[in-house]
Protein backbone atom coordinates (compact mmCIF):
# COMPACT_ATOMS: atom_id res chain seq x y z
CA UNK A 1 0.00 0.00 0.00
CA UNK A 2 1.52 3.32 -1.13
CA UNK A 3 2.65 5.66 1.62
CA UNK A 4 4.24 8.56 -0.24
CA UNK A 5 1.06 9.51 -2.11
CA UNK A 6 -2.46 10.17 -0.91
CA UNK A 7 -4.97 7.48 -1.83
CA UNK A 8 -8.55 8.53 -2.73
CA UNK A 9 -11.03 7.07 -0.25
CA UNK A 10 -12.80 4.89 -2.85
CA UNK A 11 -9.53 3.36 -4.04
CA UNK A 12 -8.46 2.67 -0.46
CA UNK A 13 -11.80 1.03 0.38
CA UNK A 14 -11.67 -1.10 -2.77
CA UNK A 15 -8.21 -2.51 -1.99
CA UNK A 16 -8.26 -2.43 1.81
CA UNK A 17 -9.73 -5.92 2.47
CA UNK A 18 -6.77 -7.61 0.77
CA UNK A 19 -4.07 -5.32 2.20
CA UNK A 20 -1.72 -6.23 5.03
CA UNK A 21 -2.10 -4.31 8.33
CA UNK A 22 -0.24 -1.01 8.51
CA UNK A 23 0.90 0.65 11.77
CA UNK A 24 -0.45 4.14 10.90
CA UNK A 25 -3.38 5.35 8.82
CA UNK A 26 -3.83 9.08 8.24
CA UNK A 27 -7.37 9.97 7.10
CA UNK A 28 -7.74 13.59 6.02
CA UNK A 29 -9.83 15.93 3.92
CA UNK A 30 -12.90 18.17 4.19
CA UNK A 31 -15.50 15.41 3.85
CA UNK A 32 -16.37 14.20 7.36
CA UNK A 33 -18.92 11.69 6.10
CA UNK A 34 -16.25 9.87 4.07
CA UNK A 35 -13.71 10.05 6.88
CA UNK A 36 -16.19 8.31 9.15
CA UNK A 37 -16.74 5.57 6.56
CA UNK A 38 -13.00 4.94 6.15
CA UNK A 39 -12.49 4.94 9.92
CA UNK A 40 -15.34 2.46 10.41
CA UNK A 41 -13.91 0.11 7.77
CA UNK A 42 -10.50 0.16 9.45
CA UNK A 43 -12.12 -0.44 12.84
CA UNK A 44 -14.23 -3.29 11.50
CA UNK A 45 -11.17 -5.05 10.09
CA UNK A 46 -9.01 -4.82 13.21
CA UNK A 47 -11.57 -5.13 16.01
CA UNK A 48 -12.44 -8.55 17.42
CA UNK A 49 -16.05 -9.18 18.47
CA UNK A 50 -16.39 -8.91 22.23
CA UNK A 51 -13.07 -7.17 22.79
CA UNK A 52 -13.93 -3.68 21.54
CA UNK A 53 -13.87 -1.97 24.94
CA UNK A 54 -10.56 -3.64 25.82
CA UNK A 55 -8.61 -3.38 22.55
CA UNK A 56 -9.76 -0.12 20.96
CA UNK A 57 -10.20 3.48 22.03
CA UNK A 58 -11.20 6.77 20.40
CA UNK A 59 -9.32 9.88 21.52
CA UNK A 60 -9.81 13.54 20.56
CA UNK A 61 -6.77 15.70 19.91
CA UNK A 62 -8.39 18.85 21.27
CA UNK A 63 -8.94 17.24 24.71
CA UNK A 64 -6.55 14.26 24.93
CA UNK A 65 -2.77 14.62 25.15
CA UNK A 66 -0.15 12.85 23.09
CA UNK A 67 1.05 11.11 26.25
CA UNK A 68 -2.39 9.61 26.71
CA UNK A 69 -2.36 8.35 23.12
CA UNK A 70 1.13 6.90 23.51
CA UNK A 71 0.16 5.10 26.69
CA UNK A 72 -2.75 3.50 24.86
CA UNK A 73 -0.53 2.51 21.92
CA UNK A 74 2.02 0.88 24.18
CA UNK A 75 -0.58 -1.37 25.84
CA UNK A 76 -0.72 -4.95 24.62
CA UNK A 77 -4.00 -6.09 23.04
CA UNK A 78 -6.15 -8.16 25.38
CA UNK A 79 -8.04 -10.43 22.99
CA UNK A 80 -7.60 -8.99 19.48
CA UNK A 81 -4.49 -9.28 17.33
CA UNK A 82 -3.99 -5.50 17.37
CA UNK A 83 -4.78 -2.65 19.73
CA UNK A 84 -6.58 0.09 17.78
CA UNK A 85 -6.09 3.74 18.81
CA UNK A 86 -8.05 6.39 16.89
CA UNK A 87 -6.94 9.99 17.39
CA UNK A 88 -9.46 12.39 15.89
CA UNK A 89 -8.84 15.99 14.76
CA UNK A 90 -5.08 15.59 14.85
CA UNK A 91 -4.60 19.02 13.28
CA UNK A 92 -6.04 20.57 16.48
CA UNK A 93 -3.24 19.12 18.61
CA UNK A 94 -0.52 21.32 20.09
CA UNK A 95 2.81 21.36 18.25
CA UNK A 96 4.68 19.66 21.09
CA UNK A 97 2.14 16.84 21.18
CA UNK A 98 2.28 16.47 17.39
CA UNK A 99 6.04 16.03 17.65
CA UNK A 100 5.61 13.20 20.16
CA UNK A 101 3.20 11.41 17.82
CA UNK A 102 5.58 11.95 14.90
CA UNK A 103 8.41 10.38 16.90
CA UNK A 104 6.20 7.38 17.71
CA UNK A 105 5.33 6.89 14.05
CA UNK A 106 9.02 6.41 13.22
CA UNK A 107 9.12 3.35 15.49
CA UNK A 108 5.54 2.15 16.08
CA UNK A 109 4.52 -0.65 18.42
CA UNK A 110 4.01 -3.74 16.19
CA UNK A 111 0.86 -4.84 18.03
CA UNK A 112 -0.86 -1.45 17.78
CA UNK A 113 -2.54 0.43 14.94
CA UNK A 114 -2.84 4.21 15.05
CA UNK A 115 -5.54 6.00 13.04
CA UNK A 116 -5.27 9.78 12.73
CA UNK A 117 -7.99 12.00 11.28
CA UNK A 118 -7.57 15.62 10.23
CA UNK A 119 -9.04 18.32 8.04
CA UNK A 120 -5.79 18.68 6.12
CA UNK A 121 -2.10 17.79 6.25
CA UNK A 122 0.12 20.86 6.37
CA UNK A 123 3.50 19.40 5.46
CA UNK A 124 5.23 22.67 6.26
CA UNK A 125 4.86 21.47 9.85
CA UNK A 126 7.74 19.09 10.61
CA UNK A 127 5.61 16.60 12.54
CA UNK A 128 3.07 16.36 9.73
CA UNK A 129 5.81 15.81 7.18
CA UNK A 130 7.38 13.03 9.27
CA UNK A 131 4.04 11.27 9.68
CA UNK A 132 3.09 11.81 6.06
CA UNK A 133 6.23 10.06 4.84
CA UNK A 134 5.42 6.95 6.90
CA UNK A 135 1.65 6.64 7.20
CA UNK A 136 -0.89 5.36 4.71
CA UNK A 137 -2.66 8.58 3.72
CA UNK A 138 -6.31 8.44 2.67
CA UNK A 139 -7.80 11.63 1.26
CA UNK A 140 -11.55 12.24 1.57
CA UNK A 141 -12.48 14.95 -0.91
CA UNK A 142 -15.86 16.57 -1.31
CA UNK A 143 -17.68 15.53 -4.50
CA UNK A 144 -16.49 17.58 -7.46
CA UNK A 145 -19.13 16.47 -9.96
CA UNK A 146 -22.16 14.23 -10.35
CA UNK A 147 -19.73 11.47 -11.39
CA UNK A 148 -18.45 11.35 -7.79
CA UNK A 149 -22.01 11.04 -6.47
CA UNK A 150 -22.68 8.33 -9.05
CA UNK A 151 -19.65 6.33 -7.86
CA UNK A 152 -20.93 6.61 -4.31
CA UNK A 153 -24.45 5.62 -5.38
CA UNK A 154 -23.17 2.54 -7.22
CA UNK A 155 -21.43 1.36 -4.05
CA UNK A 156 -24.44 2.08 -1.84
CA UNK A 157 -26.98 0.32 -4.05
CA UNK A 158 -24.68 -2.69 -4.35
CA UNK A 159 -24.22 -2.87 -0.58
CA UNK A 160 -27.93 -2.41 0.10
CA UNK A 161 -28.84 -4.89 -2.68
CA UNK A 162 -30.99 -2.32 -4.45
CA UNK A 163 -31.36 -2.20 -8.24
CA UNK A 164 -31.55 1.14 -10.05
CA UNK A 165 -31.11 1.32 -13.81
CA UNK A 166 -28.74 3.86 -15.35
CA UNK A 167 -31.48 6.41 -16.06
CA UNK A 168 -32.70 6.30 -12.46
CA UNK A 169 -29.16 6.75 -11.14
CA UNK A 170 -28.50 9.57 -13.58
CA UNK A 171 -31.61 11.45 -12.50
CA UNK A 172 -30.77 10.91 -8.81
CA UNK A 173 -27.20 12.19 -9.10
CA UNK A 174 -28.19 15.21 -11.17
CA UNK A 175 -31.10 16.15 -8.95
CA UNK A 176 -29.20 16.74 -5.72
CA UNK A 177 -26.49 19.06 -4.52
CA UNK A 178 -22.86 18.00 -4.54
CA UNK A 179 -22.91 16.80 -0.95
CA UNK A 180 -22.41 13.20 0.24
CA UNK A 181 -24.41 13.63 3.43
CA UNK A 182 -27.31 15.08 1.46
CA UNK A 183 -27.03 12.16 -0.96
CA UNK A 184 -27.25 9.75 1.99
CA UNK A 185 -30.37 11.49 3.24
CA UNK A 186 -32.00 11.52 -0.19
CA UNK A 187 -31.28 7.83 -0.76
CA UNK A 188 -32.73 7.00 2.66
CA UNK A 189 -35.82 9.04 1.81
CA UNK A 190 -36.09 7.14 -1.48
CA UNK A 191 -35.86 3.78 0.29
CA UNK A 192 -38.53 4.78 2.80
CA UNK A 193 -40.81 6.05 0.01
CA UNK A 194 -40.48 2.79 -1.93
CA UNK A 195 -41.17 0.81 1.27
CA UNK A 196 -37.98 -1.20 0.97
CA UNK A 197 -38.58 -2.62 -2.50
CA UNK A 198 -35.46 -3.81 -4.28
CA UNK A 199 -36.17 -2.31 -7.70
CA UNK A 200 -36.25 1.50 -7.61
CA UNK A 201 -37.55 3.10 -10.81
CA UNK A 202 -37.02 6.48 -12.41
CA UNK A 203 -40.60 7.40 -11.43
CA UNK A 204 -39.73 6.73 -7.78
CA UNK A 205 -36.79 9.10 -8.09
CA UNK A 206 -38.96 11.78 -9.73
CA UNK A 207 -41.44 11.57 -6.88
CA UNK A 208 -38.98 11.79 -4.00
CA UNK A 209 -35.75 13.58 -4.90
CA UNK A 210 -35.82 17.38 -5.00
CA UNK A 211 -34.70 18.64 -8.39
CA UNK A 212 -35.34 22.37 -8.41
CA UNK A 213 -31.90 23.56 -7.36
CA UNK A 214 -29.83 21.52 -9.80
CA UNK A 215 -32.31 21.99 -12.63
CA UNK A 216 -31.86 25.75 -12.35
CA UNK A 217 -28.12 25.32 -12.74
CA UNK A 218 -28.66 23.16 -15.82
CA UNK A 219 -31.00 25.80 -17.25
CA UNK A 220 -28.25 28.36 -16.68
CA UNK A 221 -25.49 26.30 -18.27
CA UNK A 222 -27.70 25.48 -21.27
CA UNK A 223 -28.31 29.17 -21.96
CA UNK A 224 -24.62 29.91 -21.47
CA UNK A 225 -23.90 27.05 -23.87
CA UNK A 226 -26.04 28.90 -26.42
CA UNK A 227 -24.22 32.15 -25.52
CA UNK A 228 -27.57 33.71 -24.71
CA UNK A 229 -26.54 36.44 -22.28
CA UNK A 230 -30.02 37.86 -21.63
CA UNK A 231 -31.57 34.49 -20.74
CA UNK A 232 -28.52 33.52 -18.70
CA UNK A 233 -28.71 36.66 -16.58
CA UNK A 234 -32.46 36.22 -16.14
CA UNK A 235 -32.03 32.66 -14.81
CA UNK A 236 -29.13 33.79 -12.65
CA UNK A 237 -31.24 36.57 -11.14
CA UNK A 238 -33.85 34.00 -10.11
CA UNK A 239 -31.18 31.74 -8.60
CA UNK A 240 -29.67 34.60 -6.61
CA UNK A 241 -33.14 35.55 -5.34
CA UNK A 242 -33.33 32.00 -3.96
CA UNK A 243 -29.97 32.37 -2.18
CA UNK A 244 -28.00 30.12 -4.51
CA UNK A 245 -24.33 29.71 -3.56
CA UNK A 246 -21.71 31.20 -5.89
CA UNK A 247 -19.31 28.33 -5.14
CA UNK A 248 -21.93 25.74 -6.16
CA UNK A 249 -22.66 27.54 -9.45
CA UNK A 250 -18.95 27.89 -10.22
CA UNK A 251 -18.33 24.17 -9.60
CA UNK A 252 -21.22 23.16 -11.86
CA UNK A 253 -20.14 25.54 -14.65
CA UNK A 254 -16.56 24.27 -14.37
CA UNK A 255 -17.81 20.72 -14.90
CA UNK A 256 -19.92 21.89 -17.85
CA UNK A 257 -17.00 23.58 -19.61
CA UNK A 258 -14.69 20.64 -18.91
CA UNK A 259 -17.15 18.51 -20.86
CA UNK A 260 -17.09 20.96 -23.79
CA UNK A 261 -13.29 20.97 -23.66
CA UNK A 262 -13.28 17.17 -23.80
CA UNK A 263 -15.61 17.12 -26.80
CA UNK A 264 -13.50 19.61 -28.75
CA UNK A 265 -10.27 17.76 -27.90
CA UNK A 266 -11.71 14.43 -29.02
CA UNK A 267 -13.07 15.93 -32.23
CA UNK A 268 -9.64 17.36 -33.03
CA UNK A 269 -8.30 13.81 -32.68
CA UNK A 270 -10.79 12.61 -35.31
CA UNK A 271 -13.02 10.78 -32.85
CA UNK A 272 -16.55 10.61 -34.26
CA UNK A 273 -19.43 12.30 -32.45
CA UNK A 274 -21.12 8.93 -32.12
CA UNK A 275 -18.11 7.43 -30.34
CA UNK A 276 -17.72 10.50 -28.15
CA UNK A 277 -21.39 10.34 -27.19
CA UNK A 278 -21.43 6.64 -26.34
CA UNK A 279 -17.97 6.27 -24.84
CA UNK A 280 -16.84 9.56 -23.38
CA UNK A 281 -20.05 11.26 -22.16
CA UNK A 282 -21.43 8.50 -19.97
CA UNK A 283 -21.86 10.82 -16.97
CA UNK A 284 -24.39 12.89 -18.97
CA UNK A 285 -28.00 11.76 -19.27
CA UNK A 286 -28.25 10.25 -22.76
CA UNK A 287 -31.13 12.53 -23.85
CA UNK A 288 -28.95 15.61 -23.31
CA UNK A 289 -25.67 14.44 -24.86
CA UNK A 290 -26.36 15.81 -28.36
CA UNK A 291 -27.02 19.26 -26.88
CA UNK A 292 -23.42 19.38 -25.70
CA UNK A 293 -22.14 19.07 -29.27
CA UNK A 294 -24.09 22.17 -30.29
CA UNK A 295 -22.76 24.05 -27.25
CA UNK A 296 -19.20 22.98 -28.09
CA UNK A 297 -19.55 24.63 -31.53
CA UNK A 298 -20.02 27.96 -29.80
CA UNK A 299 -16.66 27.84 -28.03
CA UNK A 300 -13.07 27.55 -29.21
CA UNK A 301 -9.98 26.29 -27.42
CA UNK A 302 -8.87 29.89 -26.85
CA UNK A 303 -12.23 30.97 -25.43
CA UNK A 304 -12.38 27.92 -23.15
CA UNK A 305 -8.91 28.67 -21.84
CA UNK A 306 -10.06 32.19 -20.94
CA UNK A 307 -13.24 30.81 -19.36
CA UNK A 308 -11.30 28.45 -17.08
CA UNK A 309 -9.26 31.44 -15.93
CA UNK A 310 -12.49 33.35 -15.27
CA UNK A 311 -13.92 30.43 -13.29
CA UNK A 312 -10.75 30.10 -11.23
CA UNK A 313 -10.74 33.81 -10.41
CA UNK A 314 -14.44 33.75 -9.53
CA UNK A 315 -13.84 30.78 -7.21
CA UNK A 316 -11.00 32.65 -5.48
CA UNK A 317 -13.16 35.79 -5.16
CA UNK A 318 -16.13 33.84 -3.78
CA UNK A 319 -13.98 32.24 -1.10
CA UNK A 320 -11.78 35.18 -0.14
CA UNK A 321 -13.27 38.56 -1.02
CA UNK A 322 -16.03 40.36 0.81
CA UNK A 323 -18.08 40.62 -2.37
CA UNK A 324 -21.71 39.65 -2.81
CA UNK A 325 -22.25 36.40 -4.71
CA UNK A 326 -24.57 38.34 -7.01
CA UNK A 327 -21.76 40.59 -8.22
CA UNK A 328 -19.26 37.74 -8.67
CA UNK A 329 -21.71 35.58 -10.65
CA UNK A 330 -23.10 38.35 -12.85
CA UNK A 331 -19.60 39.46 -13.86
CA UNK A 332 -18.62 35.83 -14.48
CA UNK A 333 -21.64 35.05 -16.69
CA UNK A 334 -21.25 38.30 -18.64
CA UNK A 335 -17.57 37.66 -19.35
CA UNK A 336 -18.19 34.02 -20.30
CA UNK A 337 -20.90 34.90 -22.83
CA UNK A 338 -18.73 37.68 -24.26
CA UNK A 339 -15.49 35.65 -24.34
Amino acid sequence: MAKSQSIPHYEFLRNFPSQKPQPVYYIFGPENYLKDIVQKEISKKYKSPGSEEFDSIVLHADTDSAMNALEQLEMMPFMAKFRLVILKNFDAMKATDKNLIAEYVQNPVPTSILVLTAEKIDERVKANKMISETAVKIICRSPYSSADILRWLNNETKEKKIFMDNNSKELFTRSIELDYQLAVNELEKLIIYTKGKRNITIDDVKETVGKSRTNKVYDLQNEIGKRNLQNSLSILENMIANNESAVFVIIMLSTFFQTLWRIIALQKNNISNSEIENRYLLEIFYKFRKDYFSYAKNYSYNSLSKIFSLLLQADIDAKSLNLKDEIILEILVYKICKS
